[in-house]
C-alpha cells in the first residue's frame, strides 16, 4: 500500500492516480479524489456518483446510510480526521510550518487581516492574505478558482498553498467568517499564531437564526490552540458560557475605555489626514515575553477612528518586537482595503465608499465622519434573500447620522426591490428618504446634491464589482460610477 492508501485505510483500484482532491463535485477533474462530507443541507455522499462520472479516480465518504455498488466509491468512518494528513502527503505540504493570524468579527475582520498582512510585509516577512478580497501574496494578487466564501475550506486552502509552489514558511492573515467557524471548515488546522474576536453584533440571522448561535459560532475560534488570543471588551462579558476556554488559554481583552483591560488604546489626535494613537499593555498576552506595563505610540493615515480598533488588533496579533517604546512608530504606509472607509481621491467632491452592510457598521462609520462635514448624504440598500429583520435597523442607523438617504438596490437577488424597501422603511420616518431603484442613477442623483463641505457616503458594496438581481449577475462597481461622474 502507498502512503495515501495507508492514511485512508483502503486499497485503491489498480493503476489509480491521484493528483487533486476536492469536496466539490463540480471541481472534479482527471486523476481526482472526491471527498463526500457532511454539508449544511445535504451530505456530500449524494454527489459521489456525479464525481466518478466527471472523471474522479475515487470517491470517499463517511455516510453509513449511503450505499453504493461502485468499486471506486469507499465508506470511511473516520474520514474527517484523516483529511489534513491526506492533503499534506498528496501536496507535500505541512500546514504547521506556517503562522496563521486569524480574525473574526461582525465588522472589521477584512480590515484587520489586511492591515496585519501589510505590517508583516513591512517587517520583511513573506505574507499571504486570504479573505473577502481574495488571495494576495505580499503585494501580488493571486488568481484562484475559489468559491465566493469569505473563508476557504481546508481543501481550498491546500490548493492555494500548493499553487504558490513555495518551500518557505508563510505568515497567513486569514478571515474566519461565522459560517466557516460554524461549519468547521478549518478545524483540522492544529495551531494559530493568533486568534481574534473583534466584535459581535446582529448579522447573518438568516443563517444563524438568533444572536446566541451566531455568538457561539464566533467563539469557536478559541477552540484552536493559539499563541495569542484577543477579544474586545464587549464580547468578553459572555466568556463564562464557553467552558472549553481554559485558564491556561488566557484571553487578552482589548479596550479603548477600560484602564484596567489587558490592552488599552487611546487616540490622541485624529483627522482625515492622520491619526496618532497609543497602545498600553497592562497584562501581556500569552506569547509576549516581558511586555507588561509597556506603552507604544503610532502614527498612521487610517480614518476614521473606529478603524484604529481594527488596526490595534492587527498590531497585537503580530506583537511588538519590531516596534519601539517612547517613540512614534511610523505606520503611514498602511492602507485600508478597497471599499473600506475609502475616500475617493482626485475628484472635486467628498465621496466615501464603504462595505458597511449591517446597522452597527453603518452607525460606526457615519457617526465617526459626520463631524468633519456639514451634511452627509447616504446611498444605501439592503441585500435580498438575507436577514429581513436588520433592514429597518440599517436604514434607521443611516437616518440618525445623515441629512438624507437615497435608498437603492444592493444585490436584491430573487427578492422584489419594493419588498426590500418596505421592510427597510418599517417604523422609520421617510421624510428624508429618496427611493431610486437603479443604483447608478441613485449615485448620480446624490452626487448632484452635495456641496463643497458635504460628503456623499456610498454603502453596501465596497470593493464588489457585481450586482445580483433576479438571479442574474451583472458587472457593477460603485467606484466606476463615481469615476464616470467626475472624469
Amino acid at each position: 500500500m502507498n502512503k495515501l492508501e495507508k492514511i485512508l485505510g483502503i486499497k485503491f483500484p489498480e493503476d489509480t492516480k491521484i493528483s487533486f482532491a476536492s469536496n466539490f463535485s463540480h471541481k472534479i477533474k482527471k486523476n481526482s479524489i472526491f471527498f463526500g462530507l457532511p454539508g449544511t443541507k445535504n451530505h456530500g455522499s449524494k454527489y459521489c456518483e456525479r464525481a466518478i462520472d466527471s472523471g474522479a479516480s475515487l470517491a470517499v465518504h463517511n455516510n453509513p446510510d449511503y450505499k453504493n455498488e461502485n468499486l471506486n466509491v469507499f465508506y470511511i468512518k473516520d474520514l474527517e480526521e484523516k483529511i489534513v494528513d491526506f492533503l499534506s502527503n498528496l501536496y507535500h505540504l505541512d500546514l504547521n510550518q506556517h503562522n496563521f493570524f486569524a480574525f473574526t468579527g461582525t465588522n472589521g475582520k477584512t480590515s484587520s487581516a489586511y492591515l496585519c498582512h501589510q505590517i508583516l510585509i513591512d517587517q520583511g516577512n513573506m505574507s499571504l492574505y486570504v479573505g473577502t478580497l481574495g488571495v494576495q501574496l505580499n503585494h501580488e494578487k493571486i488568481i484562484t478558482d475559489l468559491s465566493s466564501k469569505t473563508t476557504p475550506d481546508i481543501f481550498e486552502l491546500f490548493h492555494i498553498l500548493h499553487s504558490l509552489g513555495l518551500d518557505d514558511a508563510l505568515n497567513i492573515c486569514i478571515e474566519l467568517s461565522s459560517h466557516a467557524l460554524d461549519q468547521g471548515r478549518l478545524n483540522n488546522i492544529d495551531w494559530l499564531n493568533s486568534a481574534s474576536i473583534l466584535n459581535i453584533a446582529n448579522d447573518h440571522m438568516d443563517y444563524h437564526k438568533n444572536i446566541e448561535t451566531y455568538r457561539d459560532a464566533k467563539f469557536e475560534i478559541f477552540r484552536f490552540k493559539s499563541r495569542v488570543r484577543l477579544i474586545d471588551e464587549e464580547s468578553y462579558q459572555f466568556i463564562e458560557k464557553y467552558d472549553f476556554i481554559q485558564n491556561n488559554n488566557k484571553l487578552s481583552v482589548i479596550s479603548s475605555s477600560n484602564n484596567f483591560s489587558d490592552i488599552r488604546y487611546k487616540i490622541n489626535e485624529t483627522s482625515i489626514e492622520k491619526t496618532i494613537f497609543e497602545i498600553f499593555i497592562n497584562n501581556a498576552p500569552c506569547g509576549y515575553i516581558d511586555k507588561n506595563k509597556k506603552q507604544y505610540r503610532f502614527h498612521c493615515n487610517i480614518f476614521p477612528e473606529f478603524n484604529i480598533h481594527n488596526l490595534v488588533f492587527a498590531i497585537c496579533s503580530i506583537g511588538f518586537d519590531e516596534f519601539t517604546e517612547n517613540h512614534i512608530n511610523d505606520l503611514t504606509f498602511l492602507k485600508l482595503p478597497k471599499g473600506r472607509s475609502e475616500i475617493i481621491k482626485n475628484i472635486s467632491s467628498n465621496i466615501i465608499i464603504d462595505y458597511a452592510h449591517n446597522h452597527k457598521a453603518i452607525h460606526y462609520l457615519l457617526s465617526s465622519i459626520n463631524k468633519y462635514f456639514e451634511n452627509l448624504f447616504v446611498v444605501m440598500g439592503c441585500g435580498g434573500n438575507r436577514d429581513k429583520l436588520k433592514r429597518s435597523k440599517m436604514l434607521n442607523a443611516a437616518l440618525q447620522n445623515s441629512s438624507k438617504v437615497i435608498f437603492t438596490s444592493d444585490n436584491s437577488r430573487s427578492e422584489d426591490f419594493e419588498d426590500i424597501f418596505n421592510d427597510a422603511t418599517k417604523n422609520n420616518n421617510t421624510d428624508n428618504v429618496v427611493k431610486i431603484k437603479d443604483r447608478k442613477k441613485a449615485i448620480v442623483f446624490a452626487s448632484k446634491k452635495i456641496s463643497q463641505n458635504d460628503c456623499l457616503v456610498i454603502l453596501g458594496k465596497g470593493h464588489e464589482e457585481i450586482q445580483e438581481e433576479k438571479d442574474k449577475t451583472i458587472f457593477f462597481s460603485d467606484h466606476e460610477v463615481v469615476n464616470e461622474i467626475y472624469k
